[in-house]
């Protein structure tokens, strides 16, 4: 582990950057890469973002979200990879960088990205979950920072970057996104200073709440509702599910995920653990957990192989029929709660 400051003076002796974050993007994670490529980009430093998966469309808004690319230019010549807000190897969101951390293999048998082997790039890693598969040579992970998005303000800073409106949006809405609104428990005054900072600088954070949550699509609402048809609470009430059985997707046939859904299950009163499942493309099936009280869902996940935050996390399920994996995960989510108490 590193701190902020060595991860300054390193980015300060690099020229080109390829930045990445998690697959299925949320708003920190699709925020957070843009946010980072336009600070590296304030200091004369050259940086794409790339994903393989489309951006979900809540958050083509971003400033720069044009600009993102679905492959590294095997004439860009890279010296340096950013891995930012992805706790677990296998959702790198670039396929480049997912196979060379997740074969194992030396840098010297993993080829190249763009056109720089392997053996010529330094990796930094940039997280805040509590569970991380760190990737590279320079890792920093805070765990008490609100999102991904507030290391990119602290980096910011240690870089002597003046903030801007792109910036700024960036970090509004990674901050927004992991703090429920500015309402988790995860909220703390260093973020809410860092977003007091970046609307001084001509960021707009009614601007970002809008497009986020009040610009759903039909698509999007007709989900919800499906939804919110399959609630169901566990004999002891403490463990409440929600599932899709079909992916919902917009008139683009992009997939359509809003913010707030995963949370539905946390809000019915004496719920402590709360399941959404949906699909995944491997026809197993994606689950985000969340928790209210003391449970600790990124514990839970673990069992699984998955993880996150104590109040919010995700794992995924093998292929199968998914009130199958519903039964299974209540069944554990029971006996989880009955033997940690404390979470």
């Amino acid at each position: 582990m590193v701190d902020l400051k060595t991860i300054a003076e390193i980015i300060k002796t690099k020229e080109r950057f390829v930045v990445s974050a998690h697959m299925h993007a949320d708003g920190d994670a699709a925020a957070s890469q843009l946010g980072i490529a336009r600070v590296l980009h304030q200091i004369g430093k050259e940086a794409i973002v790339v994903n393989d998966e489309e951006t979900p469309l809540q958050f083509k808004f971003l400033p720069g979200v044009e600009t993102i690319l679905q492959e590294v230019p095997a004439d860009y010549k890279p010296d340096t990879v950013i891995i930012i807000d992805t706790p677990i190897r296998r959702i790198i969101n670039c396929g480049d960088i997912r196979k060379r951390f997740l074969d194992g293999k030396p840098a010297e048998e993993s080829g190249e990205i763009g056109g720089t082997p392997w053996t010529d790039i330094e990796t930094i890693f940039l997280d805040h979950h509590e569970r991380s598969e760190h990737c590279g040579e320079h890792i920093y992970v805070d765990s008490k920072a609100s999102a991904s998005a507030t290391i990119v303000g602290r980096l910011m800073h240690e870089l002597d970057v003046e903030p801007d409106a792109d910036i700024g949006t960036a970090i509004i809405c990674g901050i927004m996104s992991d703090t429920g609104r500015f309402s988790f428990a995860n909220t703390t005054s260093e973020s809410l200073k860092l977003v007091a900072e970046v609307v001084d600088a001509g960021a707009n954070v009614n601007n970002v709440a809008t497009e986020l949550f009040y610009r759903n699509e039909f698509a999007s609402v007709w989900m919800t509702g499906q939804a919110l048809s399959t609630l169901k609470l566990s004999e002891s009430g403490k463990v409440c599910t929600m599932i899709l059985k079909e992916e919902a997707v917009n008139d683009q046939g992009q997939p359509v995920e809003p913010e707030d859904l995963p949370t539905y299950p946390v809000t019915i009163r004496g719920v402590e653990i709360g399941l959404f499942l949906r699909p995944a493309s491997d026809g197993g099936v994606r689950v985000s957990l969340r928790s209210a009280g003391n449970a600790d869902v990124n514990r839970f996940a673990s069992l699984f192989d998955g993880g996150g935050h104590k109040k919010a996390a995700g794992c995924r399920m093998p292929p199968g029929h998914i009130e199958d994996a519903r039964d299974t995960l209540v069944a554990a989510a029971e006996k989880y709660l009955a033997e940690n108490p404390d979470g």
